[in-house]
């Protein structure tokens, strides 16, 4: 009870006072303490700016083309409209199917693949 008697006597003011006038002036005082801001004017790409990201891409697509076709290898050129023609065909694709079959067959996890050189 002695803390509540403790409460009565505290006033119920407000302890925090503003000044006169403050918050009509709040907004002129912080704008002028504010640096001034230079407007710069927009600057146009030039044409290499604008063409550089196709330049690059494109230049990406060919070297993973050149990579596909160096470790890939390129089938034969051949006209397939005779019976010789799709033999020979069929007999790459199948030299190139026994061969992953054996590198499958040899490196099931693929941790141990040796480099050309080290054979």
């Amino acid at each position: 009870m002695n803390s509540a008697l403790k409460l009565e006597e505290i006033k119920k003011t407000n302890p925090f006072k503003v000044p006169e006038g403050y918050f009509e002036n709040l907004t002129t005082h912080i704008l002028s303490q504010l640096p001034e801001k230079n407007e710069k004017e927009i600057r146009t790409p030039s044409l290499w700016e604008r063409m550089q990201p196709w330049v690059y891409m494109a230049a990406m697509f060919t070297g993973i083309m050149l990579m596909v076709r160096l470790f890939v290898g390129s089938p034969p050129n051949l006209d397939l409209n005779s019976s010789a023609d799709i033999e020979a065909f069929y007999q790459y694709y199948e030299e190139q199917l026994t061969g992953n079959l054996y590198h499958e067959t040899l490196f099931p996890d693929d941790t141990a693949l040796l480099e050309d050189d080290e054979y």
